[in-house]
């Protein structure tokens, strides 16, 4: 596998933030060229030559799209493409096919199997560059996802949870929600508080990458609020280690002055001055037995109200919700 620079080497400032193209492809000429054409176009590139490494490469660099050709050596983009799509991590990512296969029916097979383009060898550089952009911008419109943390949006998530419920599937749900946030974005503003945000964002990730397993899934709701999918015998592990996570990183997005005093000072309409302490996580957690819930609204409903049990505790926690769910909870 060959890369243009490691992805933690890359500048975090919005200012300078480049789109990643992952490419895959076994012609060493087709790679070059490729990442010349997307190199002039404002992309990152990282190249992959050998289909064993791609879903690892898309893993470790989470690109905002993949061009794929449809025969890497002794695997098919197909297989590749099934692989990211089952990988809560990729599934969502575009994939455009780069293929010299030009048949009507290789056409439409492959967008009716999943891909969300299908360009031609050669190809024309600046056509390349227009569908991928094209192809980035609708996918993140029609997918859902949310456009603060590129996590899977309301749509995907009640998507997963009913299709789990339909396979009569026992899994964890756990609700996390951001504490005393509102302080925080009033006091600092919303670009801070969108860094506390994406800050639970990436220890979610972390913690069920570090706890992997086939069945882990998580979304961003909107705003402060999360879901995470999960196997019940992983959930509290999982909450465990995202709420001593969180309360380790989030002193570090606190103005020295407030950090040490553990709280911030706001006024309220009436003149009182309201202290309110640093913000924490609370986490609502419920299994889902098979049978037990009518829809995924149910399901995220009993959540929302575990959450609620959490939030009513101080600092950062989560509560199991150990009561037997009414026969069909709807």
């Amino acid at each position: 596998m060959t890369v243009t620079r490691r992805a933690g080497d890359r500048p975090h400032s919005a200012l300078v933030h480049r789109d990643i193209a992952l490419v895959v492809d076994d012609d060493e000429q087709v790679l070059r060229l490729v990442k010349r054409v997307l190199d002039r176009a404002g992309f990152e590139c990282v190249t992959v030559s050998d289909g064993h490494h791609a879903h690892d490469a898309a893993v470790e660099w989470r690109p905002d799209i993949i061009l794929l050709d449809l025969m890497i050596g002794d695997v098919t983009g197909d297989e590749i493409m099934s692989e990211l799509r089952e990988d809560f991590r990729t599934r969502l990512i575009p994939v455009v096919f780069l293929t010299v296969r030009d048949s009507l029916k290789d056409k439409v097979e492959h967008l009716l199997s999943g891909a969300d383009d299908y360009v031609t060898k050669p190809f024309i550089p600046e056509e390349l560059v227009a569908r991928l952009r094209a192809v980035m911008s609708r996918s993140t419109t029609t997918r859902g996802l949310s456009p603060l943390t590129g996590m899977s949006g309301n749509s995907d998530i009640l998507r997963e949870i009913s299709r789990r419920l339909a396979q009569n599937e026992r899994f964890a749900v756990l609700y996390p929600d951001i504490d005393t946030f509102k302080s925080y974005n009033d006091h600092y503003g919303f670009l801070r508080g969108d860094d506390v945000i994406k800050t639970l964002s990436t220890i979610i990730l972390e913690v069920l990458e570090e706890n992997p397993s086939s069945h882990h899934f998580a979304g961003h709701v909107g705003g402060d609020d999360f879901v995470i999918l999960a196997e019940p015998s992983l959930a509290e592990t999982i909450a465990t280690d995202i709420t001593r996570r969180f309360d380790e990183a989030i002193p570090a997005l606190y103005e020295p002055a407030d950090r040490e005093k553990g709280w911030i000072e706001s006024e309220e309409r009436s003149g009182n001055i309201l202290r309110t302490p640093l913000v924490s996580v609370s986490i609502g957690i419920v299994i889902a037995e098979p049978g037990s819930y009518a829809s995924a609204a149910a399901v995220a409903a009993r959540a929302s109200e575990v959450k609620g049990v959490a939030k009513r505790m101080p600092g950062s926690k989560w509560v199991l919700d150990r009561r037997r769910p009414p026969e069909r909870f709807s």
